[in-house]
């Protein structure tokens, strides 16, 4: 009687916590730290940082001086984050 009990219960709860446990794990993987991503955000964030400061204008004038957003899509779309990160630091604009 106690074992039917207990396959009873894990029938019920088993359906209920896979579900939960690939969502935990997916989450854990798709919040895996990206290096270039984290550069090119730390870029973002010095724009933001003359945006604050300065005005939205001034923010916008910079970035096209430094990133045009042309060259910007470009890049992004033949190398990804971490070609953007290479033409940035090539300009001396990350480390």
């Amino acid at each position: 009687m106690k074992q039917t009990l207990r396959w009873c219960a894990a029938a019920v709860v088993l359906p209920f916590a896979v579900p939960a446990l690939a969502q935990t794990g997916t989450t854990v993987v798709a919040q895996a730290p990206d290096p270039c991503r984290a550069e090119v955000s730390r870029f973002e964030q010095a724009i933001g940082f003359v945006r604050q400061s300065q005005g939205n204008q001034a923010a916008a004038d910079l970035k096209e001086r430094l990133l045009p957003a042309k060259l910007e899509s470009e890049i992004l779309m033949r190398e990804g984050y971490c070609g953007l990160v290479k033409y940035l630091r090539e300009k001396k604009l990350a480390r």
